[in-house]
């Protein structure tokens, strides 16, 4: 089961979708994540038929923190600006706010800045936190998760770069849009492929159909408890905020960069996806 937002006839709706079809849940009071937590059914939903396309699954998003919790991810993008890894990396699990302004949706266009020449996918996970925390146990963190969603932390190289250099941000090389999508799928369908620090979840990538990205969210340095945790020390978690995993292995192209040419255009399609969470579709215009 999962739920989002959809534009249907024009019109933006609740919806739960069941892996067939789309029943309209614009009737029922609250957010989504209130229906997650609520576990509403569709039972006594009317079928809507199949969105256009796909709004941020949230009407109300929260604060986003954005992690950089893969170690693969860390060491190649690293290495490609000539530099080592740090101790620190492996002390503290790193983490920005990104904004929560700029999301687009499965089927929505993401326009192309005019600042730059260099735009970049991260491909990645979002966790939805479900209910509000401060202080929250590592071992108990995965209880603050209502679900799962894919997530596409657009970049922008030629700004992060320098932004990165001055040891504040990132900011603008991030701060234009973030995708989020198609639809957030409950914790409850998904503890089968939990291990007790992550999920078994596979997911892939495609630039205008073909392959550019395949690994797994199990390969995670830092457990999703810890991230929730470290996040919430001295700090008020929100329901409707969301735990971004940092970027998957390879799923960037500045962390395979070897020179300036081969970034997004307008016009390329990218595509993320994942069994049980669906597929983050965008064009870039």
């Amino acid at each position: 089961m999962q739920f989002g937002i959809g534009s249907f006839n024009g019109k933006a709706r609740k919806f739960i979708f069941d892996g067939i079809d789309f029943f309209d849940a614009s009737v029922i009071s609250g957010d989504t994540i209130d229906m997650i937590r609520d576990h509403i059914s569709p039972d006594s939903l009317e079928r809507i038929g199949t969105p256009e396309y796909f709004l941020p699954p949230m009407e109300r998003t929260g604060q986003i923190r954005d992690f950089y919790a893969f170690e693969e991810h860390a060491t190649n993008s690293r290495k490609t600006r000539g530099l080592e890894m740090l101790r620190e990396w492996y002390e503290t699990p790193v983490y920005y706010y990104t904004s929560n302004s700029s999301l687009y949706g499965s089927g929505m266009q993401v326009p192309y800045p005019e600042f730059t020449s260099k735009l970049d996918l991260e491909v990645e996970v979002g966790m939805i936190i479900s209910r509000d925390g401060r202080n929250i146990r590592e071992e108990d963190g995965i209880n603050y998760i209502g679900g799962l969603v894919l997530m596409n932390d657009w970049s922008a190289r030629d700004k992060w770069i320098p932004e990165s250099r001055l040891n504040l941000g990132p900011s603008k090389s991030k701060d234009f849009a973030t995708s989020i999508g198609p639809y957030i799928t409950p914790l409850g369908d998904i503890m089968d492929l939990y291990d007790g620090r992550s999920f078994d979840i596979q997911v892939r990538s495609t630039i205008n159909g073909e392959p550019f990205s395949d690994s797994n969210m199990r390969e995670i340095y830092w457990p999703v408890g810890k991230l929730v945790s470290y996040a919430s020390l001295e700090s008020n978690l929100r329901e409707g905020d969301i735990i971004m995993t940092g970027t998957f292995p390879g799923g960037c192209k500045f962390e395979r960069q070897t020179g300036d040419t081969g970034w997004l255009e307008r016009g390329d399609r990218v595509e993320i996806f994942a069994d049980k969470l669906g597929k983050l579709v965008n064009v870039v215009v």
